[in-house]
Order: structure tokens, then sequence, then C-alpha cells
């Protein structure tokens, strides 16, 4: 096992002492390059101690491991191990908490600064529950995990945060495509957040911005005990009210407000096992009256959604085999109410059991640095539904009249969604300079009885040092289970098929250039038929290319991503091809920050093209309903402007008594270009107007860590 170990500025640790916990392999002592080799193998828990630096450990998930972070004492409240791993797939990439928490505007967000990503749609609004969308699809077609399992959405109501402070967090991985067998029911990307267990020193800290305050505590008890415990509470529903002109026709009894929270538990029970219980939990309302008059009721707009998720999770590693177990429960409610009428209240409970048993070998018939892993896991949930609502718009349909009394799609009742799943797949090195993996994994949908069967693969080459080339292709499923699909029995799985094609290049430590080029063609798209039900008739291709450069040395941190795409679809046999209502041809991200001591100074530019959307071309006066029905050109066949901004950051850190102290002013667009976001329309349709972005936003934080 090869790795290296830095410090907290990555410059080489010269004589720190490596050994296997609880292992037989002789110590080893790091070089002046800070390199090592070790006779470990993946699972082993590595203990690296150096004088000057608090001690850690590290758990060897591969060879080369990533970069083993040493930090000296007075640094001790953020140990982690990251670095220059190789990415999941062609495209994916490790997000690094200590730098990308400061990219400008991103506010101080690590989850929000994956608009950075190439392959991210940006927008200015809200897309879907997750709030991300990738590579054209729709954002229910990518997951969000955290620990391995899923939540319900990614951030707090209109997007500005993530429902995980960045403190809490120890990576951040964006796999685009091409992902591993071990995450499913997805036909785009993942977003797999790892959280951190607690530090063995106990501290205490405070963080108070406009948007929100919390507190986070961490430590240990004992030798073998650490723990973590966040809440999070907004502030900016404190704000706002007072900022709305007596003038306005809007009253907000509940400006968007939310909660949240984070615990974990890690205990060591043995030399071979490690165990953890964990808890994350979210809690959103809104509620408005688009009007001050007497008929107020009828222009309500009430939003709640909250969840919570538990896991218990247990790690058993002795030698060559590991063993992953976790039991995770969901609980989450969905609450929408519009006018007197319309309402949607949706109370679900998630069980879902998991497994995961690995085996290594430095040697296997004829082959080297064997890994082989089998997995299970299911996911089983029961929804109590009540539904009065209009018919959801699907993908590409504009939004219907708005007629508060049309509550044709009606449900009361309980919906079972039962899916199984199991997996295996097998890496090794062909020679020193050949990896290949490839896997099986075979998802069961119950509520139709749908077997779906998706081989998948990536062949790695190590070309003349420094490039790495990689080709991944699979097949990907995501079942029927989005909202109203979730009412229809015969529904099948979205399915994708996906290549990728990735080049590596890595002239210098520090430095990465990685460009990747894919193509997914999707099958068994969920529309709408002409009776207004659902069948599975649509298809659709994406084609597109990225580049992502990134820099640092202890001074300077340089971001460079680019993407071009296009994805078209059809949605019934004989139907005419039209855009995605996410498709965004470009998006360019450069930023850079420069430490001076205390100060931390950084910008970053976006330029991005808008996302298609479908005019208003007339309307007819319904007399019956007392509405006007538009009338639509075709389906996304206009487009936004193009978006481009200056967001601007700094950072400044000092010491107060025993306090720990650090504040920034993050400012977003800040020569105010406000780029219209979409279309709205009067009443009748005879007026458009555009709905533009935020022209500037200023954020001011601080942080105290005791």
């Amino acid at each position: 096992m090869h790795g290296r170990v830095i410090d907290g500025f990555g410059k080489p640790v010269a004589g720190a002492g490596i050994y296997v916990e609880n292992g037989n392999a002789a110590l080893q002592i790091t070089g002046d390059d800070g390199r090592f080799e070790l006779e470990s193998l993946i699972g082993d828990t590595l203990v690296i101690y150096a004088e000057g630096y608090e001690t850690t450990r590290a758990i060897a998930s591969g060879d080369p491991l990533d970069d083993i972070v040493l930090l000296t004492t007075s640094q001790a409240e953020t140990i982690e191990v990251s670095g220059e791993a190789p990415p999941a797939s062609p495209g994916a990439a490790k997000l690094d908490r200590t730098e990308l928490q400061r990219i400008p505007g991103a506010g101080g967000d690590m989850v929000k600064a994956l608009s950075v990503m190439p392959g991210v749609v940006n927008s200015q609004l809200p897309v879907g529950y997750s709030g991300i969308a990738i590579r054209g699809s729709s954002p229910q077609d990518s997951k969000v995990l955290i620990d391995n399992f899923e939540v319900p959405l990614l951030f707090h109501a209109i997007g500005a945060r993530s429902i995980l402070p960045t403190e809490s967090i120890e990576k951040l991985e964006y796999i685009p495509g091409g992902f591993d067998v071990a995450f499913g029911r997805a036909s785009s990307g993942i977003v797999a957040l790892t959280t951190r267990p607690g530090n063995e020193q106990r501290t205490t800290q405070a963080e108070v911005s406009v948007l929100d305050g919390g507190l986070l505590a961490q430590g240990a008890i004992g030798k073998r005990t650490r723990y973590m415990l966040g809440l999070r509470r907004s502030l900016i529903d404190f704000v706002l009210p007072s900022l709305i002109p007596d003038d306005a026709d809007l009253s907000m009894t509940t400006v968007p407000r939310y909660w949240d929270e984070q615990f974990r538990i890690d205990h060591t029970l043995s030399s071979k096992w490690r165990l953890s219980l964990s808890s994350i939990g979210a809690d959103d309302v809104l509620e408005l009256y688009s009007s001050k008059n007497e008929d107020a009721m009828s222009k309500r707009f009430y939003n709640r959604t909250r969840f919570a998720r538990l896991t218990a999770a247990a790690r058993y590693s002795d030698g060559p085999w590991a063993l992953d177990l976790a039991l995770s429960g969901l609980a989450q409610q969905t609450v929408v109410e519009v006018g007197v009428k319309q309402n949607l209240d949706v109370l679900s409970v998630f069980i879902t059991p998991r497994a995961e048993l690995s085996r290594t070998a430095a040697k296997f018939a004829g082959l080297t640095n064997v890994v082989w892993r089998l997995g299970v896991d299911a996911q089983v949930a029961r929804g109590v539904v009540d539904a009065a609502m209009p018919d959801e718009p699907r993908e590409g349909e504009p939004a219907p009249p708005n007629d508060p009394n049309d509550v044709s799609q009606k449900f009361h009742g309980v919906v079972w969604l039962p899916d199984f799943s199991g997996w295996t797949a097998i890496s090794a090195d062909l020679d020193p300079r050949i990896r290949v993996t490839t896997g099986l994994r075979t998802d069961v949908f119950a509520k139709n009885g749908q077997v779906a069967v998706q081989p998948r693969g990536e062949l790695a080459v190590k070309l003349a040092k420094p490039w790495t080339a990689r080709l991944s292709a699979g097949g990907f499923d995501r079942p029927a289970e989005y909202n109203t699909e979730a009412l229809y029995d015969h529904l099948r799985a979205e399915h994708s098929t996906q290549v990728i094609a990735g080049l590596q290049y890595e002239p210098r430590e520090g430095a990465r250039i990685q460009a990747s080029g894919y193509y997914s063609n999707r099958s068994s798209l969920i529309t709408r038929n002409t009776d207004g039900s659902l069948g599975n008739n649509g298809r659709g291709d994406t084609i597109g290319g990225e580049l992502l450069a990134s820099y640092r040395d202890r001074n300077w941190f340089g971001w460079l991503s680019y993407s071009y795409s296009s994805s078209h679809r059809v949605d019934a046999p004989g139907e005419m091809e039209r855009l995605f209502s996410y498709d965004q041809p470009h998006s360019l991200n450069a930023a850079a920050s420069w430490t001076y001591g205390k100060w931390q100074f950084g910008g970053r530019f976006q330029l991005y093209s808008g996302l298609p959307y479908t005019p208003a071309i007339g309307s007819l006066f319904d007399s019956d309903r007392n509405v006007y029905v538009p009338a639509y050109a075709e389906s996304n066949s206009s487009r936004t402007p193009v978006h481009h901004q200056l967001d601007l950051r700094i950072d400044r850190s000092w010491k107060w008594g025993s306090m720990l102290m650090s504040a920034f002013l993050d400012v977003q667009n800040v020569y105010a270009n406000d780029t219209t976001i979409t279309y709205i329309y009067s009443y009748d349709y005879s007026q458009q107007s555009a709905l533009k972005s935020i022209p500037i936003l200023p954020t001011i934080g601080m942080r105290g860590v005791l």
C-alpha cells in the first residue's frame, strides 16, 4: 500500500510514523517527500503520528491512498483525510471541504459550491426535491446520498442553504455518471456526502450570518467514543417582513423558515468492530398570501417539508475481509395547500437495510491488487397520501392555467414501494498500468414486478506519466416513484445507457486537469398519454464534453470548469424532437483564492446558457371554469438569455482570548446583472413579464470556536 503524508498546507511531512492498528505490519517512516509503503490491506485502519502533529487514523480504502493530512495541535479542529485520489468515474470529483467552503458566491456553504462542477445545471430557480440537475437530465433522475442513504432534499426552502453545515461534512463526492454498482435507483448522477466523526478534542462553535445561525459541539467521551452535535435555524424570516413595502399586495405570515439538525456518535468496540449512530433532519415551512383583500384565503400558499433519518452502522475488518452493515429509517412529510380547495399531504416511512462484504487479495488467478465486493440492500416505503390537486406538469410541459378549483388529481389511500437490490463487482490490475473493474447490479421493483439487470464496468490505463485514460460504460435505472408516478402500477423504470471516456493529466503535485466526453441514451421515459395517464413512451439522448482543472499550493487555490452538452428527447412515437427542460449547452466557472496571513481573498466568474421554456402565444376564455386557457408554442422552443456574474469574498481569522474567530463577506453578483430566469404572464396571457435573478446579494457571517 502506497501513500503520502502532508501537513495542512500541502507540504510533505518527513519522519512520520505509520503502522496498521492491531496488525502485524512493521512500523514505517515517511521519507523527505512524505511518502511511505506499508504492508496493509483495504479496510485496515492506519495510525499516523509525528512530533508536533495530532495523531490521526485513516482507513486504507485503495492503492494508492488519498493524501493523509496531519494537522498541528493548534489545528486539531479539522482533522480529515483528503487529497488526489482518482475520481470515482471519468468526470467525477471529490470536493475538498477546507477549500470549497470558501468559493465566492457559495455563502460559506460547501454543498452549494457544487455549482462550480462541470455538468451541474446552473439556474437561479430551485430545481426538484434534490436541488440539483446533472447533464441535462431532470432533478429526480439523480440521487443525493448522505452516508450511503438517500435524503429527500439537499437545500432548504428556495435553495439558499444546504441541510448540512460544512463543518459536519468529511467529504463530498460528485459523480455525474458511470457510478459504481453499489449505487442505484438513479439514471443520471450521484451526489454522495459523508459526515465526519467528532474531533478527539472537545470544541463548541457558534456561527451566525444574515441567513441563519447555528451551534455545533464535538469531542470525545473516553478513549473509544466520539460525538458531533449540530443545530441550525434560519434568521432571514426575522428580517424579510420588514423589507416588504407597505403598499405591496403581499402578506407573509411565515417567511421561509427552516431548522436542521444532525448528530453522530462513533464508538470503537474492539480492534475489529467500529459502530456509529447518526441522525439528519430538516424542517422547512412557508406560508404567504398574494393579496391583502378579504378574499386572501383564495390566494394562500402554504408548504411544509420535513424529514428525519436515523442510521445505525457497523464495520468489521479482519485482514483481507471487511463487512459493512447498516440499518436506516426515514420519516418524511410534505404538505402543500393552495387556496381553499387544493391540498396535498404525504406522510411516508422508509426502512432501508444495507450490507456489503469485501475481500482483498494481493494476487489471484494471475491478477494483482484484487478487490471483490458483494452487497445487498432494500428500500421499503409506505406512504399515506391525501391529494386534491391539478395534474402536475411533466418534463417539458408548461404550467397549466391558474384555476383554484382544479382538483382533477384526487387520491386518498396508502401506497407501498418495495425495492430490493443486489450487486457484485471485482477490480484488479491486469498489469501495473491497467486496472479493470466489472460488476453487475440487479434491482427488483416489486410494485410492478420489474427486474432491472444493469452491467457496469471501467478500464483505467496509466499512459506515459503523468497521463491516465479511463473508459466507463453501463446501464442505470430509475424506478417510477416520483410524485404521481407512484400511483401507477404498470409504469416501468426509466433506463439510461452511458458511455464515458476520460483523460487525466497531473503535471505536478496539487495540479490536475481532467477532460471527459460522454453519451447517454435514455429509454422508457415516463410521459403523459393522450388520455392524461402516464406511460413509458419517451426516449432521448445527451452528448457532451467537460473540462475540470484545479491548482493548489500553500497560498493559492484555482478552479476552472467548462461543460458543453446537448440533450434532446421525443415524448412519443411520431412526435417531434425537442429539448430537455434542463438542457444547458454552455457552462463556465472560474474561481481563485489567495491566502495572506490571516486574510483570504477570492473571486469567481460564472457564465452559463439560459434554460429552455415554452412561450404562450395566446389564450381562450373558458366560461365554465372562469379561467383563461393558454395556447402554447412548441415545447421548449425558446430559451432565456445567457447569464453571467462575478462573485467576491473576503475572509479574516483571529484569536479572541481562548476563542478562535473567523468572519467573511461574500457578495454574489457584484455588478448587479439581473438576468431573466423565466417569464410569467398576466391572468389572460396577453402580457409577458420577466422574472429576474437577484441583482446583488451580500452575505456576512461570523464563527467562533471555543
